[in-house]
């Protein structure tokens, strides 16, 4: 049974998802603020557990330094709590965020911490860590580890009877294929993944997903394909309401309609998310806008380097 609110608090109805969130980012700094005062040891739980939630939304707007404040204040309090799993949790999401940010020497140090949990966590925990591990490595460009550590996250998820966790798994396993150039295998885990997240209704997992197959595809030289599942994808970040990916996936699918010869296409691809990104005060945005204003020929890098972005989703 439902508890009622404990008295004072008043429970907030939203008809929809961007009313949830138009809330959110109108109090998350006062929330911030909030959590920077909450010393009462009573209150630990209540900081890490709101720590926690906040994750999800950090990461769809791109906001590594509120994310870095809030994983850090959900550490400390993990820490002084004795918390296994809280620890394991706050330290992945704040080394994520680091790693995003390219401090990976300190992200490094937080993962040394996750591991040191790992003997202490549930098989579902010791899962979500693995998991976390493989995701921060893959930022790192050590394709080998991430691979190690995602598969390792798999074999757990296929003892748990949760469709979900092993399909978002198989696309971690397949995205980090494609970084070392195995293509074809990427494409075939990430296949097994699809109807699995569809079944469950994973938007989120299933635009990652869509993401890597595309990305797959696209060195593979089917460049239609490529830009096809780069739409789906784009679509369901935009139905999650995440900015950060979307911008991720545009600057995809430019590369795509460029090669294609579409470079009017491309060039539109850029600005929208240069303007997403913009949007989250990003500093890629600047990025973005600078490869929408150069030539089809004067965008430097290699396709590799510039496709290699994205994340497991």
């Amino acid at each position: 049974m439902e508890q009622p609110p404990t008295p004072g608090i008043v429970l907030l109805p939203f008809d929809s998802r961007e009313q949830a969130n138009a809330w959110f980012e109108q109090e998350v700094r006062t929330m911030l603020a909030a959590l920077r005062r909450t010393e009462d040891p009573r209150l630990l739980h209540f900081r890490l557990g709101l720590s926690q939630d906040c994750m999800p939304y950090f990461s769809a707007q791109g906001q590594w330094a509120n994310e870095i404040a809030m994983q850090q204040l959900g550490l400390d309090a993990a820490l002084l709590l004795d918390d296994p799993a809280g620890v394991s949790s706050a330290a992945a999401a704040l080394a994520r965020a680091l790693a995003e940010t390219g401090q990976g020497e300190e992200a490094d140090r937080l993962l040394g911490l996750v591991g040191q949990q790992l003997d202490r966590l549930p098989p579902p925990g010791r899962a979500d860590a693995l998991r976390s591990i493989g995701w921060v490595r893959g930022r790192q460009r050590r394709y080998e580890e991430a691979l190690d550590n995602a598969r390792r996250a798999l074999a757990i998820y296929r003892t748990l009877s949760n469709p979900n966790l092993v399909a978002r798994e198989l696309n971690a396993v397949g995205w980090y294929l494609a970084l070392l150039g195995r293509h074809r295998e990427a494409v075939a885990s990430c296949r097994e993944a699809l109807p699995l997240l569809q079944e469950t209704g994973n938007r989120f997992s299933e635009a990652a997903t869509r993401d890597s197959i595309g990305y797959a595809l696209y060195h593979l030289g089917e460049l239609r394909e490529a830009v096809s599942h780069f739409e789906i994808s784009l679509a369901l970040y935009e139905e999650v309401l995440d900015r950060y990916n979307q911008a991720e996936v545009l600057d995809h699918l430019a590369l795509a309609q460029r090669d294609l010869g579409d470079a009017g296409a491309a060039r539109e691809s850029w600005l929208r998310a240069a303007d997403l990104l913009g949007a989250i005060g990003n500093p890629r945005a600047a990025e973005m806008h600078s490869r929408a204003l150069a030539g089809p020929e004067t965008t430097t890098g290699t396709a590799a380097d510039r496709m290699s972005s994205g994340h497991p989703g």
